[in-house]
């Protein structure tokens, strides 16, 4: 015989770091969708496949859950940098175009989550913490092709800084709405415009 339709399914057990990122994920989904004022709970709970005491073990509100998924959000931005300037394999200025063509990309491919995280409580210290991190990357790496002769470039730090906030604020525009951007033209351009200011030769970001 068959599994009688009113029993229930037996909830999986699962160590607490996994649990919390599947109440994370739900959230980044309903709040995308929703917006966290209008977000409830519950919809957060069924989609994680947990009960809404489970969630209170880990958030206390849906602003900490949202607090916490800024956090992971801004770390897997960050993570992006870290792991293209990181490949020692690839040469520099493959990497250094690659690394502002893949920010731009995962910001406007996550722009609905962005919008609706970006004004939470803290979320300004957490968003200038990952910047300046990957700011600091771009600019060492700059310096190390100063060194071999791939970059030629006088001022690295300044250069470096002011590269990211410019395509940051491109990225934000088109994000809004505020200039008639098309996602592939602000990526484009982020690697056109890193190959110049840094003095790179031309080379594919594929």
């Amino acid at each position: 015989m068959g599994t009688p339709a009113t029993a229930k399914r037996k909830r999986v057990a699962k160590p607490p770091e996994e649990r919390r990122k599947d109440i994370l994920d739900a959230a980044a989904q309903v709040f995308a969708r929703k917006g966290i004022a209008d977000a409830r709970i519950e919809e957060i709970t069924t989609l994680a496949e947990v009960s809404k005491g489970t969630f209170y073990l880990y958030f206390k509100t849906k602003g900490e859950a949202a607090a916490a998924l800024w956090e992971r959000h801004m770390d897997d931005f960050a993570g992006v940098g870290e792991e293209i300037l990181g490949n020692a394999h690839a040469p520099l200025a493959k990497r250094l175009v690659d690394v502002l063509e893949s920010l731009c990309r995962f910001a406007l491919d996550h722009a609905d989550l962005h919008r609706v995280l970006y004004d939470g409580a803290g979320a300004q210290a957490v968003h200038a913490a990952a910047n300046e991190r990957l700011i600091g990357m771009i600019a060492a790496a700059a310096k190390e092709g100063i060194k071999t002769g791939d970059v030629t470039c006088e001022h690295p730090d300044m250069t470096a800084r002011a590269l990211f906030h410019g395509f940051c604020g491109a990225v934000t525009d088109a994000i809004t709405g505020f200039a008639p951007l098309s996602h592939e033209e602000v990526v484009t351009a982020s690697g056109h415009m890193t190959r110049a200011v840094f003095g790179l030769k031309e080379t594919g970001s594929g």
